[in-house]
């Protein structure tokens, strides 16, 4: 089986390239001319431009925060303490030492 794979290889190395057709070069600039032209004073949003440079992004990015948004909310009504309680009671323990003052 290898050995007539390597056969089929050798004989397809000694073939010459099919060339493309005398119409190929004429067909291309016909298509890129039927392409519409974005219009010269069209702006585009931030969201737009994101959106072409990374399509898969910006879901992402969304799903992301809704996570993140419905992990708090469910951490709140937890009972659980919010970011913003620790991270004072933190800075104050931190700043405002007994032997500092």
């Amino acid at each position: 089986m290898n050995h007539k794979l390597k056969q089929l290889f050798a004989a397809a190395r000694n073939e010459a390239a099919p060339l493309p057709a005398q119409e190929f070069a004429a067909a291309v600039l016909r298509a890129v001319r039927r392409e519409p032209a974005p219009p010269a004073g069209e702006t585009f949003s931030l969201g737009d431009q994101l959106n072409r440079l990374f399509p898969r992004v910006v879901p992402a990015a969304a799903a992301v925060i809704l996570l993140c948004v419905a992990a708090d909310y469910g951490l709140t009504t937890a009972s659980w303490p919010e970011l913003g309680d620790g991270a004072a009671q933190v800075t104050a323990q931190w700043l405002f030492t007994p032997g500092d003052l």
